[in-house]
């Protein structure tokens, strides 16, 4: 079976993207499908602006065309991310899809139109008409399945959470040590709604009150030199930015540190949440979008309130004088993931709906 599978690039020195990893994930597991790739978005690198998007926009429908005339037999694998002007560029590229006649499975990625009812008329009418053109819609967790049932009137929807490859965090053993200073990460793109600001107001809360801590950070900033200097300056010798990881370099910072902290304004199913909670990372998290599906609450891991930088700073404190609540979180984190996503359980749905 031959598959067309969508997403920004795949190379992390060029873009970083969670809808990327994913992709790379199901190229590198499924040997059952002949994947094609295609990239849609922009990269890190390049520039912004409303022109600029609409020559990449128009750019990508010319190449799209070239590509399904070359493969009509394909299936399209379609991630998409219900945001802003990417809505309007996928309706673009899904309507020659269907136009020609290409099975579509739409895998739908969170985003700030999920659960926002107060969604923009036009933004509404092109959602529903790609919702209807899909064989199948791929959510990622039951929750996004009833609210794009009973908010697009579709009923060919599927909850497939996001899967890792556990192939070396499933054996790796965490062990905190009583007097180490508490390691935090943030892992991820370096942009407001992730909540960074509030990251910044707590960690420096934290240092006022002298409790010892090192804050990571590993991503790109949407922006460049909008936080980093800012990071640098105010947390001093607390604070290290490891720009991009990926490979070794990626898996080495997962075991270096101790606590995931992700205070988003909304999120689909993080793979950053996945990746460092599969190495014994205790998740501290805002519980939007899909993460409670993942995430309990003093289970295995800790909610702070959204946009709320004393609950972060206070949640932090109590971890760094509760070191048997890290333990046992720790554990529990892994365990989670280590049962709830196996690999070879995710192809297995995936290609059903392939070839169904």
């Amino acid at each position: 079976m031959k598959v067309i599978i969508t997403s920004p690039s795949l190379n992390p020195e060029e873009n970083v993207s969670g809808i990327s990893s994913v992709t790379q994930f199901i190229i590198s597991n499924n040997k059952e499908v002949e994947y094609i790739h295609f990239e849609v978005g922009k990269r890190d690198a390049e520039s912004g602006g409303t022109l600029n998007r609409l020559r990449r926009i128009w750019r990508n429908r010319l190449e799209w065309m070239r590509l399904l005339h070359l493969h009509p037999d394909a299936v399209i694998h379609y991630n998409m991310p219900l945001m802003g002007a990417a809505v309007i560029r996928d309706y673009l590229l899904l309507q020659v899809a269907r136009k020609l006649g290409n099975p579509i499975v739409l895998h739908v990625h969170g985003g700030n139109y999920m659960k926002n009812r107060h969604r923009p008329w036009l933004i509404q009418k092109l959602i529903n008409a790609v919702f209807s053109w899909a064989k199948h819609i791929i959510v990622l967790s039951e929750e996004e399945k009833q609210i794009v049932e009973e908010d697009f009137k579709v009923d060919n929807v599927y909850s497939l959470p996001n899967c890792i490859d556990l192939t070396e965090a499933r054996d790796y053993k965490r062990k905190f040590e009583a007097e180490h200073p508490l390691s935090i990460l943030y892992l991820g793109r370096i942009e407001k709604n992730k909540g960074i600001d509030y990251i910044l107001e707590s960690a420096k809360k934290l240092k006022g009150d002298k409790v010892p801590f090192t804050l990571h950070f590993a991503g790109k900033e949407e922006t460049q030199d909008e936080y980093i200097p800012q990071f640098k300056s105010e947390l001093g010798e607390s604070f290290i930015y490891h720009g991009v990881v990926f490979g070794k370099v990626k898996s080495d910072l997962l075991k270096q540190c101790d606590v995931f902290l992700l205070p988003s304004f909304y999120e689909g199913l993080p793979m950053s949440l996945l990746e460092t909670m599969s190495y014994g990372m205790v998740p501290v998290v805002t519980p939007v979008g899909s993460i409670p599906t993942v995430v309990s609450d003093k289970v295995n891991g800790l909610y702070v309130g959204l946009r709320n930088s004393d609950d972060i700073a206070s949640t932090i404190h109590h971890l760094c004088k509760d070191k048997a609540l890290l333990n046992r979180l720790s554990s529990e984190a892994q365990n989670t993931i280590v049962s709830l996503f196996d690999d070879k359980v995710y192809i297995g749905k995936l290609n059903s709906l392939y070839n169904n």
